[in-house]
């Protein structure tokens, strides 16, 4: 059905455009069109250009500030809906300044002659330069917005308010272990060698006791009927830490402490993962995830906070108190959060999987097991980067189209900057210049707009941006669309002038 419909679409689209360019070609008079004019001779300047640059922005400040009001700064998708709004803005206030300009040309920047030629020659077809535009603008758009959203996690798991909370490693264990870990005697019993140096760098270690069950992350295609259960005890709940995406009205400064409170019978409060709640469980904020305990007795796990992509992505966490009380066959502890420097986090991985190996313990860094929930967004940001690139290639292609064309129209011109001593070197120069106004123009817009998009990735998730591949792909953009501009002047140059 997708694919009729793509069909259908394509041939509206197609069809539209026709019926728009006769449209236009319907107005130029007969001998106009026999000497090869296209356009209107006058353009006016048009009431929609200015409407979209003032709508677009308010619409988008009034986006933003609902956004706050409902406490949902952070939604992705408001943002990058604010984001388009004001590439919307930024075309039409184009737009407008083009028509403007064509009308009475003001230099406005400080530029060489032949620059300024360039830029004087972009306002005579206003409607050609926006399409340029809009084409590069668009494309760098999804670009950005998309390759700024890609996630890489380092050294920031160790911030307590990351999706690692501050640990360097998470480990489980197929045995479920009796001793604590934070003891000298605990680790002894264990046979744990003390005089490890790696050993020596573990800070804290919080652990959990476990009820195995299905992952309830994005790496599940169904959705779970018996998730995996996590028993949080009071040393993680009064440690805190972790980045919460929602939270019930009048959480604590400590969201953990939720798991702690008074509910009716049967209903537990549980914290889960926000993507794994509303993806996988179809869940939300104060839903119930219905389960049988132990006994067979029907219980309701209730969502009280919802973590902002974390480790916890396959698991719901209850309080270690409600899990004892219906899971009271599931003694031990067979999850571990271990707090220690990164440095020393592989060495101190492997020291405690040699030591603990009877007990089935392997510890994966934190950074490595977000990086694992991270390869499926990824995989649907490259289809999109995918698209993007698709795009920027047609853009390309259009822009040497139309610049070939307007040479094409614009032999007579040519023709006369040649007589009046012009070196045809120039002439290329400022045709380059010209294309290269739009394509810098589009990638500024584009590119800005795309970082209103991604605001709250920037500003809360904590993620590393790839800047340096970012410029290179801007760069690349920038590069390929003076090459089109390149080979279109070089077709051009095949052109004979005198017959013009």
């Amino acid at each position: 059905f997708s694919l009729i419909l793509g069909y259908v679409l394509a041939l509206a689209i197609i069809a539209l455009a026709i019926w728009l360019t006769l449209r236009q070609l319907r107005k130029i008079p007969a001998p106009a069109l026999l000497h090869g004019v296209t356009t209107p001779g006058e353009t006016k300047p048009g009431r929609l250009a200015p409407i979209l640059f003032w709508a677009a922005p308010g619409s988008a400040a009034v986006l933003l500030i609902f956004t706050l009001l409902q406490g949902s700064a952070q939604s992705p998708v408001l943002f990058f809906a604010c984001g388009a709004l004001f590439l919307i803005a930024g075309l039409a206030g184009m737009s407008f300044w083009l028509r403007r300009q064509e009308r009475s040309y003001r230099r406005i920047l400080p530029i060489t002659r032949l620059l300024e030629m360039g830029m004087r020659n972009t306002v005579r077809r206003p409607g050609r330069s926006m399409l340029s535009i809009a084409l590069v603008a668009c494309a760098c758009f999804v670009i950005v917005a998309v390759g700024a959203s890609r996630r890489d996690f380092g050294a920031e798991v160790l911030e307590k308010g990351s999706g690692a909370g501050g640990f360097a490693l998470v480990a489980e264990s197929d045995l479920p272990l009796h001793q604590d870990l934070n003891m000298a005697s605990g680790r002894s019993e264990l046979g744990i060698a003390e005089d490890d140096s790696a050993l020596a760098q573990l800070s804290q270690v919080i652990a959990m006791r476990l009820l195995p069950g299905e992952d309830a992350s994005c790496l599940n295609l169904y959705r779970p009927q018996k998730p995996r259960i996590l028993g949080v005890p009071e040393a993680q709940i009064e440690r805190g830490g972790f980045a919460f995406q929602e939270t019930l009205d009048g959480a604590a400064a400590n969201p953990w402490h939720l798991l702690a409170m008074e509910t009716e019978p049967g209903v537990i409060p549980a914290i889960g993962d926000y993507n794994s709640a509303r993806w996988i469980l179809h869940l939300g904020l104060g839903k119930d995830f219905v389960m049988k305990n132990e006994f067979g007795e029907e219980i309701k796990l209730r969502f009280v906070g919802l973590l902002q992509s974390s480790i916890f992505q396959s698991e719901i966490l209850i309080s270690e108190e409600n899990f004892v009380k219906h899971f009271p066959g599931r003694s031990g502890y067979s999850y571990f959060l271990l707090e220690a420097p990164l440095s020393q986090a592989q060495a101190l991985a492997q020291t405690l999987e040699r030591d603990l190996s009877d007990y089935g313990f392997d510890a994966t860094l934190t950074s490595e097991k977000l990086a694992s929930f991270q390869v499926v967004e990824n995989t649907y940001l490259s289809v999109f980067q995918t698209l993007g690139g698709l795009g920027l290639l047609l853009g390309t292609l259009g822009l040497g189209i139309i610049l070939l064309r307007n040479v094409i129209e614009r032999r007579g011109e040519l023709a006369t900057l040649r007589a009046f001593g012009f070196r045809e070197a120039t002439l290329r120069h400022m045709l380059i210049f010209e294309n290269g106004f739009l394509i810098f123009t589009g990638l500024v817009l584009g590119s800005l707009s795309a970082l209103l998009a991604i605001a709250p990735h920037l500003a809360v998730s904590g993620a590393q941006v790839p800047w340096f591949s970012l410029a290179l792909t801007l760069l690349a953009v920038f590069a390929s669309g003076i090459f089109a501009s390149l080979v279109a002047v070089h077709f051009s140059a095949r052109i004979p002038l005198l017959p013009a």
